[in-house]
């Protein structure tokens, strides 16, 4: 049976270069001070391509593309001294653990866990924590409503969301009374780009925000699907009065998912906070 694992806090992550902590969300606003590489900080909240980080009782926020990436593992897997099966085991990290991505090097992720550094085979990490081709794809990108069924996918609440990069749609269902999913909606979006792919697998939504931005735009209706990701709208001046870009269908986001503004709110008023959430 399918395993689903409710993802945690990402409460910390590791400088990837020197780093600047600003005061505001945008590169033209005051240096708090520089991290220096390698530094362990503390996530506060993420949205898209900002962090709020607390770092040495300073808070303030950073660029993520400068910032470790988060990862599971799906399996009991050896975290070695070396990129290669021969070198020596570190320890041992469990299954469904936390991991902090620095770099990738071919089949092997240099990462961080528990404070010790060190790789693991890549195969071996997943977004979400579970392993790869644990659902049969047969039928999700041709008939979402069998696919959702077929897998007899679970969800806590009475709504399911899936989104498909590859035709880049995002699907609503309900929970009909006889416990089948029934597709109530579904809408173009726009995801991530091949340098800031959206993440792939199994969520829950887990809180949202109004709106949020930098000093270049702004979006609304952001419903969280882990971490920095989001469902939200597509994209406003930083004043929140105009739209400045309308893109939909389209691999050009940070990694969040874009919809129109009517169809992120009402992801935003209806859809509850653990709402199971598929995305492949």
């Amino acid at each position: 049976m399918r395993k689903y694992k409710r993802q945690e806090n990402e409460n910390y992550k590791y400088a990837l270069t020197n780093l600047n902590l600003r005061e505001s969300k945008s590169t033209s606003s005051n240096v708090i001070t520089v991290i220096p590489a390698g530094s362990k900080i503390q996530v506060i909240d993420a949205a898209e391509d900002w962090y709020k980080v607390m770092y040495n009782n300073q808070r303030g926020y950073v660029y993520n593309q400068y910032l470790s990436k988060t990862k599971y593992t799906w399996t009991d897997v050896f975290l070695r001294s070396y990129p290669s099966s021969e070198s020596n085991a570190i320890t041992l990290v469990p299954s469904k653990s936390r991991v902090q991505v620095l770099k990738s090097q071919g089949d092997w992720d240099h990462v961080i866990y528990n404070d010790q550094e060190g790789y693991i085979f890549n195969y071996f990490l997943s977004d979400d924590g579970n392993p790869p081709g644990a659902y049969d794809f047969e039928y999700f990108y041709t008939d979402m409503t069998r696919f959702v069924n077929d897998n007899n996918i679970k969800s806590p609440t009475t709504n399911l969301i899936t989104t498909d990069l590859a035709n880049k749609i995002t699907y609503i269902f309900e929970k009909g009374d006889n416990s089948q999913w029934i597709l109530i909606y579904q809408w173009s979006c726009t995801v991530g780009k091949p340098e800031t792919p959206t993440i792939t697998g199994t969520f829950y939504v887990s809180g949202r925000k109004p709106f949020f931005g930098s000093d270049t735009y702004l979006v609304k209706y952001a419903t969280r699907i882990k971490g920095s990701y989001y469902y939200h709208s597509i994209l406003f001046n930083p004043e929140g009065t105009e739209i400045i870009n309308d893109t939909l269908g389209e691999a050009l986001s940070h990694g969040c998912i874009r919809l129109a503004v009517e169809n992120a709110q009402w992801i935003y008023d209806n859809v509850l906070d653990t709402t199971t959430i598929v995305i492949n």
